[in-house]
């Protein structure tokens, strides 16, 4: 481990052999620590006419395997998003793909000082620029015996519903939001990620999540990624 990131460096024989950097994300938060009989995806951060890019090399991905996801922790959502959906679909639905073979996103764990990776099987992106207030309210049927509070993470801020505050307030709020408000009910958690978050800070508030997740906390499995521009009172100020 170098300071706060691994550098992860291969040589690329489709491309010459060329070395390529791929910045892992940094968490101080467990996972899991061992992935047998796996294949790795990988995302590398690029800049193209000042444009940041992924460059996206899966060509040892094997369907029948477990898919690790390295990702750069300096790219924006809205760079790799669609890939990551498009990958997870094609690992799900090929005709060689077999049942317990997971897809999992790899991060550097500070506490045991290893490589660790989140399982993402029941993870469903929805990236059609909706937020999850709307959601709920097109569907609460589905949710209506739970207390609904929608998460909005920001590049610079963070929503607790309607009320923003700074990041390093956010879990201590929110855990007395839900001691004084739920009122006996099960807690439902709707995160809405905007898509210029980097990955770092995405695998963050993620983690932290699944680290307070509970009897009485659960996290939706729908992830909203959004377009600030294309979602009204999204919470992005």
């Amino acid at each position: 481990m170098k300071n706060i990131f691994i550098l992860i460096t291969f040589s690329l024989l489709a491309v010459n052999c060329a070395k390529k950097e791929l910045k892992i994300p940094v968490l101080h938060q467990k996972g899991i620590q061992e992935v047998q009989d796996h294949s790795q995806v990988w995302m590398f951060f690029e800049v193209n006419n000042n444009d940041t890019i992924v460059n996206v090399n899966r060509k040892n991905t094997i369907s029948s395997t477990h898919w690790i996801y390295n990702i750069d922790k300096r790219l924006p959502l809205k760079t790799f998003i669609e890939d990551l959906i498009s990958l997870k679909y094609k690992h799900a639905n090929s005709m060689h793909s077999e049942k317990g073979k997971h897809d999992y996103l790899s991060y550097s764990d500070t506490i045991s000082k290893k490589l660790s990776f989140i399982e993402i099987d029941n993870v469903e992106f929805k990236t059609d620029s909706i937020h999850s207030k709307y959601y709920i309210k097109k569907n609460s049927e589905n949710y209506k015996k739970y207390f609904n509070i929608n998460l909005t993470f920001n590049p610079n801020n963070i929503w607790i519903n309607d009320s923003k505050l700074e990041n390093e307030d956010f879990e201590t709020v929110l855990l007395e939001y839900i001691e004084f408000s739920a009122e006996g009910s099960k807690t439902m958690l709707h995160t809405n990620f905007n898509n210029n978050l980097n990955y770092q800070d995405y695998l963050y508030f993620k983690m932290l999540l699944n680290s307070i997740q509970n009897e009485a906390i659960i996290i939706n499995n729908l992830e909203f990624i959004f377009d600030q521009t294309k979602v009204p009172d999204c919470g992005c100020e």
